[in-house]
């Protein structure tokens, strides 16, 4: 299995998009996150924790791990959490503190008895831009704090690490995570890394620590250490933010506020490199630690759509690029909209060929757990449902991201000649029970694969093969 380490709010980005085209099959499983920041109730860590509040009992988060969020440092043995007085104390000796005033100013480290902003950085809260505090605090604590990690790295098969080097998380730890996971696991692992540069644009602000200029100074300061000292422990690298004089497409997003999620193209090109970095990577080409960049198509605005990130599972498509499994996702949704649109023809097997169908196949399920088919088909429906608002979690993403995009052009001919259907609003609801009858001819190959799913309600199973029996059909 492979370990994502995302890092700060940028890796938390990019673990956002990483997890999406999980979901659409455009990545492979198995992969598994560990989020590392310091504020786990933001919106950004909420989202990137409920995969956008899908997550239920009937349907997993796509990326194993990322329900939780770590913080850089011990929380559990800390009594403060702020900056200045987790290491100055009542007992800290006159060196000390003149130490401390002379490596940090007075927004980072606070004043002597300061409260509120006075008293520094509330780490707890996170590093608000700023790297020196970050490396302190994750330098002070970084042993018990990542202990899980390291053991985690141990048994991964590659090892990715996401994230800027424009906050005070990213670009204060980073480096020196790096290094110790490099430490763990010895030279011959694969360590690859995608960091985020400038990527979003800040408001002007007044009497903040963070604002354009702090986050263009972590920058030159993170790029600078990491060719000289980062670079080497890598296997390869790709650096990824905003060119000169940008398309308006590639522009920098504006940040959203409340530290929630900026939707950008960025955190989609740092997610490609899981599929570039190790292609790219030969044996000389590890040697040399090269770093990659990627180049925007002006004339293609939605390029990304068009590469083949990953040959889907069961069965193959004969469209193998990503804009194949959003158009998948949009008639999948539109699909299960269907079911319950004329929920009898599902759960009451009303629909022609649905009986000796899915009716079938519910009817021996609710047998063996002493139930009716028809109430377990309304319990499939629900997961079915759940499914979809996953899915429509990701496909709004990639709408926003790309705007408009034609994606007629994409996917296998059923799947395009229903997203056309869809997008021309013809769209009836007996396509998608006609669908679902076709799909069975593929179910016994759908359900031999290993359910992702931790101890599974029967209904929960039975979508999850029925999602996978629709895709079969999809693509055949």
């Amino acid at each position: 299995m492979d370990l994502v380490i995302a890092v700060g709010g940028g890796g938390q980005h990019i673990a956002l998009a990483i997890a999406r085209l999980l979901r659409l099959e455009g990545l492979s499983d198995p992969i598994e996150a560990f989020v590392i920041d310091a504020d786990g109730d933001s919106r950004l860590a909420q989202k990137v924790r409920t995969f956008g509040n899908t997550v239920s009992p009937v349907v997993p988060h796509p990326l194993e791990g990322a329900q939780t969020v770590v913080p850089p440092f011990a929380r559990d043995t800390m009594k403060e959490t702020q900056f200045r007085k987790v290491f100055i104390d009542d007992r800290a000796d006159p060196l000390e503190r003149e130490l401390f005033e002379l490596f940090f100013d007075e927004e980072s480290g606070g004043v002597e008895g300061g409260t509120g902003p006075a008293g520094g950085v509330d780490i707890g809260k996170g590093m608000f831009a700023n790297p020196s505090v970050g490396s302190a605090v994750f330098a002070a604590s970084k042993g018990g704090a990542m202990e899980p990690l390291f053991g985690r790295a141990r048994t991964a098969a590659r090892i990715f690490v996401v994230g800027s080097f424009l906050g005070g998380t990213g670009a204060g730890i980073t480096h020196q995570l790096i290094k110790l996971v490099r430490e763990t696991v010895g030279p011959a692992k694969p360590i690859y890394g995608a960091f985020l540069l400038r990527w979003f644009d800040l408001p002007p602000t007044t009497g903040q620590t963070v604002d354009t200029a702090t986050l263009l100074a972590s920058m030159g300061h993170g790029l600078e250490y990491f060719y000289r000292y980062t670079k080497p422990l890598l296997d390869a690298s790709m650096l990824v933010g905003v060119p000169d004089n940008p398309p308006p497409q590639v522009k920098a997003a504006p940040a959203a506020a409340d530290n929630d999620e900026t939707v950008s193209i960025y955190p989609l090109l740092a997610a490609w490199s899981l599929v570039m970095l190790p292609d790219k990577t030969d044996t000389q080409a590890r040697a040399a630690h090269r770093t990659y960049g990627l180049t925007h198509d002006d004339n293609d605005a939605i390029w990304p759509l068009r590469r083949a990130w990953n040959a889907p599972r069961n069965p193959n498509s004969r469209d193998p690029s990503l804009g194949a499994r959003v158009v998948e996702a949009v008639v999948l949704q539109e699909i299960y909209n269907s079911f319950r649109a004329k929920d009898s023809d599902f759960t009451e097997f009303d629909y022609e060929k649905g009986r000796s169908t899915w009716g079938s196949l519910l009817g021996n399920a609710a047998k063996r757990n002493n139930t009716s088919g028809t109430a377990l088909a309304r319990e499939v429906l629900g997961a079915l449902e759940a499914r979809g608002a996953q899915l429509r979690f990701a496909t709004w993403w990639f709408g926003q991201v790309f705007g408009e995009a034609d994606l007629s052009q994409f996917g296998d001919p059923r799947a395009r000649q229903l997203y056309a259907a869809r997008k021309h609003r013809t769209w009836k609801a007996p396509d998608a029970f006609k669908v679902l009858v076709d799909a069975f001819q593929f179910e016994g190959t759908a359900g031999s694969e290993k359910s992702r799913l931790v101890n599974p309600t029967p209904a929960a199973l039975m979508a999850e093969k029925i999602e996978r029996s629709l895709l079969a059909a999809l693509r055949s």
